[in-house]
């Protein structure tokens, strides 16, 4: 798989805040305030309580396991998968294209880090590029959920 952080960013300024989904239920403010979660859960800038940290850590590295078995393809992942309660978006005062802009400078982030390792908040210590990996996914998957991301020369198999 290619992690190209370029290629979210430009399938996230597609994104119009009335895009109905190709399935679930959040809208585009909903899925990028979640995608944002995820990012913002993983390094620790939002903190999650000691039971979703512990089974992270318990059942995280089998949950990373098998997105490896799928080549973390987003197109061999089910759709409506349940989500933890720290990734459940809220709707601040924040408006849609401050959401946006807040994502981008995520996705910035995770690009530009130039270590061997990460901490993540709930797997721990994983390989930097195993975090952007996960990244790439989740936040193409939603991006694909919109319709704005359709890119499966990504994607083997």
């Amino acid at each position: 798989m290619n992690v190209e952080f370029k290629l979210l960013e430009k399938s996230l300024n597609k994104l119009e805040k009335d895009i109905i989904p190709k399935w679930g239920k959040m809208n585009p403010i909903e899925m990028v305030i979640h995608c944002n979660n995820f990012i913002e859960v993983s390094f620790g800038i939002q903190k999650i309580n000691f039971i979703s940290k512990i089974s992270g850590r318990i059942f995280g590295r089998l949950y990373l396991k098998y997105l490896s078995s799928l080549n973390f393809n987003i197109y061999k992942y089910p759709k409506n998968s349940r989500t933890l309660n720290e990734f459940k978006p809220f709707l601040p005062r924040a408006s849609f294209t401050f959401q946006k802009k807040r994502l981008a400078k995520n996705l910035k982030m995770v690009d530009g880090i130039n270590s061997n390792f990460t901490k993540h908040n709930i797997y721990g210590k994983i390989k930097t590029d195993l975090f952007k990996k996960l990244v790439f996914f989740h936040t193409s998957y939603h991006l694909n959920q919109f319709g704005v991301l359709n890119n499966k020369k990504n994607y083997k198999g």
